[in-house]
């Protein structure tokens, strides 16, 4: 049996905990990346304490709040992943954005679309930099005849990918650069990309599959029931090059 400073001793460690984690346990619900928003915390926060409701929350009342905690969750993974990977694809950020209107519409169910309207935005803004190329995130066509673009941006036009500046030159300074042989160079990199190909599409398959249970909306299940059918086959033909890359050594 516990004395009474033992019990103290594990509420307060217990009170602090949940006070000063970026973490919060919505409704038997425990979140695990809201260390990025401490903006979705302090709304989390403010439901539980009643600060949004009359009274008691209905259980459908409940059931949503939860559901827009595992949104927020599977959003702010996307994102995370996202910025490790460095760069994503535009369906990447269309992922996203379908998890934002989720979110929206589920707000919207509590009247609180204003609240998550005030710091959702900025988490897409941050995939939205990450995508490979920029220009297709507009619908604007560049009308612009070829005289009138620079040099770079001729470059992308026609290569249909952003010029970069260390893709202009390469400089090698004797003595201090070590010299590798390029076919060696060639195959490292191959492999490299062969990883991050699986790697990338394993997480997508996820996020879809966490989407989907979390979806309420019938169009948006299926949505995301579609992309998976689509993306099963390139997600199989990385996993076979993947699995048959274990065994190769450059």
């Amino acid at each position: 049996m516990q004395d009474n400073f033992s019990v103290r001793n594990w509420k307060n460690k217990t009170l602090y905990k949940e006070e000063y984690s970026p973490e919060i346990n919505v409704y038997g619900y425990q979140t695990e990346q809201f260390d990025i928003c401490p903006g979705a915390k302090a709304l989390f926060k403010g439901i539980l304490a009643g600060d949004y409701t009359d009274g008691e929350p209905s259980a459908k009342e409940e059931a949503s709040v939860i559901a827009m905690a595992k949104l927020h969750d599977a959003l702010f993974n996307m994102e995370k992943k996202a910025e490790g990977y460095g760069e994503v694809d535009r369906s990447y950020l269309t992922q996203a954005e379908r998890l934002e209107d989720e979110i929206y519409r589920q707000a919207r169910n509590l009247d609180l679309e204003d609240e998550v309207k005030a710091y959702i935005p900025g988490h897409i803004d941050r995939i939205a930099n990450v995508v490979v190329n920029p220009k297709d995130l507009s619908e604007e066509e560049d009308d612009r005849d070829d005289d009138e673009l620079t040099p770079e941006e001729l470059a992308n036009k026609y290569a249909g990918s952003p010029m970069r500046e260390e893709d202009d030159i390469e400089l090698e300074i004797p003595g201090e650069t070590p010299t590798v042989d390029k076919t060696v160079q060639a195959k490292a990199s191959k492999q490299d990309k062969i990883i991050k190909d699986y790697q990338r599409l394993k997480d997508l398959m996820q996020t879809e599959l966490d989407m989907y249970k979390s979806f309420e909306s019938p169009e948006n299940k299926e949505l995301a029931k579609e992309r998976l059918k689509k993306l099963t086959p390139e997600f199989q033909a990385a996993k076979k090059a993947y699995e048959k890359l274990k065994g190769v050594k450059i």
